[in-house]
């Protein structure tokens, strides 16, 4: 590749973009025009009908007020005119975009770099080498293109503030005359000046290459870009650069090649084709450079297909984007009527009301209707069951019957008086009898039913009662006489009509009555139910003009669609038809058998080799690359400070009245020697933490593969006899913290805690709640939570009958369950027994989650390790130095860094082996360093290592291949970090205890010269002291002792609440990122609620950081004040100058609790998001963002501070406990040593043989402590 000479000629200017343009406004213009079409190649027919609507297109965008759609659809015609084929480069900062640009143009012409370097968009065609950029001063106004050497592309390239764009003609025979590629910024970034500048390259594209680098393509924000360009249309092909990195024995090629399919299908992403590239070995097995320069150049061939149909897509996308700006116009009238309809909870509410309040109207005006038909049923029912003529009235009807006859008499000698008299008398016995079945089976019931229906209506008492009574009234015999139909007989069957019929004529006259006396009823109630209807149709007549401000609403939204169907349908239709029609050239997929060369030829030692056993007598040198297996010992526990103490012990053992302090002295001894050196590895999902800790023991241990793959802690130790090398000791998630982790996510995934609390504790319910949840409608941090949740309905009925349990596994088995998520999602933690040097050594390797993993149990365990661990590593990525994830755990590392005796924290840039040269990797470092710098980490132990190499390395054996790797550096300045400093921590501690002994053996010694009445005498002074010691410790540490402690804990509280403040901007671009709210046919306001939540997790997540941070500093300043009381107790100095000195007072203990700020809301207000987002456009390039942002801040840091003041009083109740309970316990232990020592002074010399032994121990122990 060609070089330019003179490049970064304007290195170190450090003028204004305006002094640049004003020097270049002196430079000769040169007078070719890139925009200019290719000589001799006319527009085809199709080309200029396009050309033509577009113009019109544009007019009519003009004259509707959009300039900005009307420049755009003047561009593409401008670009119709040029007949140029646009291809562009699009990718995540650093995946090598530029680096790929340059080797396809053949000289280095952009800057590239792993780190972000593109800021503007780069046009680059075939032809005399000459560029032009267009400025933007300081107003914001731009200025016409200039030219510019093109060995300064470089300065203006990383320009994004003063330069708008750039356009580099060079002699690049690819290109030909017809193609020009562009360079865009990266895609991720949050920046609205880059997003804007990615779009228009888009706009203006035909075809478009995604670059991704092997270890991060399946990043979250390469997956949305890449189906956000499916909105434009554009053809797209899938570069994966980097395919160097593969491993073939670590994850064979087909496997991964098979995962991102399924990865890019279950993001509905179909590219054109994937190639894999390698920029630095394009000779690469897996390399497709041939096929990439061969798809360019079939790419030409097809210029006028493609740019018609980029040309028509983008046209549809600015008509979208005109109707955006009509809809923008009308914001103000739309804002205004939307307030009066208030927000869509509003909305459905009102369409609920209407729905019952036409129920009710309908109700009221049916009232009648349905209450006469309700009290025909129940009438009907009771009627008809209601037998009023049993067997005995039946009787008594007949003897009326018989009565009537003709010619009856009431005797033989009967007059006509005696006779009537004993029809009166019959009549009078079936009068009774029947009114007696009448009321037993009729009146009562009746009444009821009617009662019934009059409380309804609020018509009760005596008037009603008498009402009743009024139309129930008994039957009198003349009506039961009148019933006897003439010439009627009295036998049997006549017997049962009659009876029939005086039961259905009275059920008649009681059911008229009845009736009579509803309608009666219902006349009453109209006066009330016409103004109840009233009252509702007054409320109807409302919901209808809130319905005509929903159509007036619709109307402005059907306007805008008209004018954007209006727009298209100035487009012609392509040639050709169908878009589908156009096949786009795709090279043939590689051969699988082409990955199998990648397997290394070095042989892969077995465990005794790789970790360098003793079994020959090679120098270390000869025998491995491992700087370990050079310095044997364990790591962090010098045998200095332990052989002190053991030597001291042996010597004070033979006293019998020292031999407690002897004990305490081995056992300090035996503590340096056992000691574990843990070692924490930190960083982000596919940092290289795994491999790293492969390289750090020599062999591969833990899976590694370019996707997120340690899904639990994973702990390398050394084996022993019950668990042999290679075997691991999985132990399984309890069944409620797996039942937690399942909610928590469940949670992030926008799952409702009502929906929780009725699943309960059954797990396979809470999993099923997932179900109906769309991956593509989650915020970018809820999808990991989905893919969790989906990997664990996947695995519960393998593994969930497991769970509390403890595991025996090895080979593919341990790294199942170690990197499978199917059955990682179960476990807690494992630790894999690894026999290699550094596990000989004594050190415990912590490989991590990824700093971005989505167990929240993870960040609180994370902490405990950064806290208690002897070394912290954190791993960043090459191309990839300073995720957001990262971010978050440096904020927490920086805030805790001050608090630790000594500086624990190594920086390792993984992946050092893509460095191009030393200046590019130094170059970095001083990135990272700058990074590491914002967040308060100063002269960081920085290293760049590739752990691949280092390694193979170790298992070929190479010690220049180790040095070359960057890893034989780290493990040199990190033994020295064990040996010196840790171990100068051992050594001071260790002399400390034997200064202590020093003084108590001095006072010993002088009591066993004394007389005995002396020695008894002390004892006694000591023995009281002791005692008075013991009372104090039990008293309350004194108000003005503790008001420190009150008061650093309300500073405390008021500088991480600042941090917060400070670094909530930061928060706010993550969570309403460009890449989210990408109007892509997804529910904007759905996705801008879940960015608030987000916004409120991530704050949260901070919170809890910080305060674990100010806790750790706490617990100083309780020790302080501690050894502070405990200095004041009476007596300390008289019991010095005794020879008493006591042990250093344990460190405290401090258990603080930690808020969840947001427990309680606040719970966004779509209204409040939606009125300041209105649109990609308005919020990211316009004032959206920064409205919502002020408005937002306000609300959280206030629910924040409300939160902190509750904690505050908390801390300082906690806090003065701890100090409390850190004083006591010191106390009662100096207490009991001092009992001790008194004991000491009674009984020296009162063994045979010890007072020849004494007059040899001074000499003894002055040897030691040389």
């Amino acid at each position: 590749m060609r070089s330019l000479s003179g490049t970064g000629t304007l290195q170190g200017r450090q003028g204004s973009n305006e002094s640049l343009l004003e020097e270049e406004e002196r430079s000769e213009v040169n007078s070719i025009d890139l925009g200019a079409p290719p000589t001799g190649v006319p527009l085809s027919s199709e080309l200029i009908r396009f050309q033509q609507a577009l113009r019109q297109m544009s007019a009519r965008t003009a004259g509707n007020g959009d300039e900005v759609q009307a420049a755009k659809l003047e561009e593409l015609s401008g670009k119709l005119e040029s007949g140029r084929l646009t291809v562009a480069f699009c990718g995540h900062f650093s995946a090598g975009k530029s680096t790929l640009v340059n080797t396809l143009c053949g000289a280095t012409l952009l800057p590239a770099s792993p780190i972000p370097t593109s800021a503007n968009v780069v046009t680059v065609v075939n032809g005399e080498p000459f560029a032009e950029t267009e400025f933007r001063d300081s107003s914001g106004r731009t200025h016409p293109s200039r030219t510019i050497a093109v060995e300064q592309l470089h300065d203006f390239a990383v320009d994004g503030e003063g330069v708008t764009s750039i356009r580099v003609s060079y002699p690049i025979p690819l290109l030909g005359d017809r193609m020009a590629i562009v360079d865009t910024p990266g895609v991720d970034s949050t920046d609205g000046a880059h997003r804007a500048a990615t779009e228009s390259a888009l706009h203006m594209a035909d075809v478009v290459f995604f670059v991704t680098d092997y270890n991060h393509v399946q990043s979250e924000v390469n997956f949305r870009f890449l189906r956000s360009l499916a909105r434009w249309g554009k053809p797209t092909y899938l570069l994966v650069n980097q395919i160097d990195k593969h491993r073939e024995e670590q994850l064979p090629f087909a496997e991964f090649r098979s995962s991102l399919s399924e990865a890019l299908s279950n993001w509905d992403i179909e590219p054109a084709a994937t190639l894999f590239l390698s920029l630095r070995e394009p000779d690469h097995p897996l390399s497709q450079w041939k096929q990439l320069l061969r798809l360019m150049e079939e790419l030409q061939p097809l210029a006028d297909a493609l740019i018609t149909r980029s040309v028509a897509r983008s046209a549809v996308y600015l008509a979208e984007q005109y109707r955006e700006t009509l809809h923008q116009r009308n914001q103000e009238s739309r804002q205004r009527l939307q307030e009066q309809l208030g927000d869509e909870g509003e909305t459905a509410r009102r369409t609920a009301l209407r729905a019952e309040l036409e129920t009710e109207l309908s109700q009221l005006r049916t009232a009648g209707d349905r209450r006469k038909e309700r009290v025909r049923v129940d009438m009907d029912k009771l009627l008809g069951n209601a037998n009023l003529t049993p067997a005995e009235t039946r009787e008594k009807a007949q003897a009326v019957l018989a009565a009537m006859q003709p010619g009856f008499k009431a005797g033989w000698l009967a007059g006509a008086a005696k006779t009537e008299a004993e029809r009166a008398a019959r009549l009078g016995r079936l009068t009774d009898d029947f009114n007696r079945q009448v009321s037993a089976n009729v009146t009562g019931h009746l009444k009821a039913l009617l009662r019934r229906e009059a409380e309804q209506s609020g018509f009760i008492g005596e008037e009603m009662e008498r009402s009743l009574d009024d139309i129930f009234r008994p039957v009198q015999p003349e009506w039961l006489r009148a019933l006897v139909k003439p010439g009627a007989g009295a036998e049997g069957q006549a017997t049962l009509h009659y009876s029939a019929e005086i039961s259905a004529e009275l059920k008649s006259l009681y059911r008229k009555a009845a009736f009579q006396w509803i309608d009666e009823l219902q006349e009453r109630d109209r006066p009330a139910l016409e103004q109840k209807a009233e009252g509702v149709q007054a409320q109807l007549a409302e919901l209808a003009q809130a319905d005509r401000i929903a159509d007036e609403i619709a109307g402005l939204e059907r306007e805008e669609r008209e004018e954007e169907r209006k727009l298209l349908a100035l487009l012609p239709e392509p040639e050709g038809g169908n878009d589908g029609e156009l096949r786009l050239p795709a090279p043939e997929p590689l051969a699988a058998d082409l990955a199998g060369a990648l397997i290394q030829e070095a042989p892969m030692p077995d465990s005794h080799e790789a970790t360098g056993g003793s079994g020959d007598n090679a120098t270390p040198e000869e025998q491995g690359a491992s700087s370990e297996e050079a310095q044997p010992g364990r790591l962090g526990a010098p045998t200095g400070a332990a052989e002190m103490l053991e030597n001291a012990a042996a010597l004070l053992s033979n006293i019998s009245a020292l031999r407690s302090v002897a004990d305490g002295l081995s056992a300090k001894a035996a503590r340096f020697r056992d000691k574990s050196f843990t070692i924490a590895l930190f960083g982000a999902f596919s940092a290289g933490k795994s491999s790293f800790a492969n390289a750090l023991v020599g062999k591969p241990a833990l899976p590694v593969s370019p996707n997120p793959t340690t899904a639990t802690i994973n702990r390398i130790v050394a084996p022993t006899e019950e668990r042999p090398d290679g075997t691991a000791l999985v132990t399984m998630k309890t069944p409620e913290d797996f039942a937690d982790d399942v909610r928590h996510s469940l949670k992030r995934i926008g799952i409702a805690q009502e929906q929780l609390d009725t699943a309960g504790a059954d797990v396979s319910k809470l999993l099923a709640l997932k179900d109906p949840v769309a991956a593509g409608d989650l915020h970018p941090r809820g999808r990991p939570h989905l893919a969790f949740l989906t990997a664990a309905a996947k695995g519960w009925s393998e593994f969930g009958p497991m769970l509390g349990r403890k595991l025996t596994a090895s080979g593919e088995e341990y790294r199942r369950f170690a990197a499978d998520e199917q059955a990682s999602c179960f476990v807690a933690e494992i630790d894999l027994y690894v026999d290699s040097p550094i596990t000989r050594s004594g050190a415990v390797l912590v490989d991590t989650p990824g700093a971005d993993s989505i167990n929240a149990r993870h960040t609180g365990v994370a902490f405990q390790y950064i806290k208690n661990a002897d070394a912290v590593l954190f791993v960043t990525y090459y191309n990839h130095a300073f995720t957001e994830a990262d971010r978050e755990f440096l904020n927490q590392l920086g805030s805790v860094k001050d608090v630790f005796e000594l500086d624990k924290m190594f920086f390792v840039i993984n992946a050092a082996d893509l460095a191009s040269s030393e200046a590019e990797l130094e170059a970095v470092k001083a990135h990272v360093g700058a990074q590491l710098l914002k967040h308060g980490i100063r002269k960081p132990r920085l290293f760049g290592v590739s752990s691949l190499n280092g390694l193979q390395a170790k298992l070929s054996r190479s010690r220049p291949a180790l040095e070359a790797s960057g890893l034989s550096e780290f493990e040199g300045a990190f033994r020295r970090f064990s040996e010196e400093e840790l171990g100068g921590l051992a050594l001071a501690s260790a002399n400390k205890e034997l200064d202590r002994v020093d003084k108590l053996l001095d006072g010993w010694l002088q009591s066993a010269n004394a007389d005995a009445a002396t020695r008894e005498a002390k004892a006694k002074r000591l023995s009281e002291q002791a005692r008075r010691w013991q009372a104090e410790g039990a008293e309350a540490v004194p108000a003005a002792a503790a008001q420190p402690l009150r008061q650093e804990v309300g500073e405390q509280l008021y500088h991480l609440r600042q941090r917060l403040k400070f670094r909530f901007k930061e928060h706010f671009q993550s969570a309403f990122h460009p890449s989210i709210l990408q109007d892509d046919g997804r529910d904007l306001k759905k996705l801008l609620q879940a960015c608030g939540e987000d916004l409120k997790r991530s704050l949260n997540e901070d919170l809890l950081q910080e305060l674990r941070a100010a806790g750790l500093r706490l617990e100083g300043t309780i020790g302080a004040l501690a050894e502070k009381a405990l200095a004041a107790l009476s007596g300390l100095a008289e019991m010095e100058s005794e020879g008493f000195t006591p042990e250093p007072a344990e460190k405290p203990v401090l258990e603080l609790p930690l808020p969840e700020a947001f427990a309680s809301g606040p719970n966004f207000d779509s209204r409040q998001l939606w009125g300041a987002f209105r649109s990609p456009k308005h919020f990211f390039e316009k004032e959206g963002a920064v409205a919502l942002r002020g408005s937002l801040q306000e609300t959280l840091l206030g629910t924040i501070d409300e939160a902190l003041e509750a904690l505050r009083r908390q801390w300082e109740l906690a806090t003065e406990k701890a100090l409390q309970e850190a004083v006591h316990s010191a106390a009662q232990a100096w207490s009991g040593q001092l009992s001790a020592f008194a004991l000491s002074m009674s009984e020296a010399l009162r063994q045979p043989g010890e007072e020849r032994y004494l007059m040899d121990l001074r000499e003894q122990w002055r040897k030691i402590r040389r």
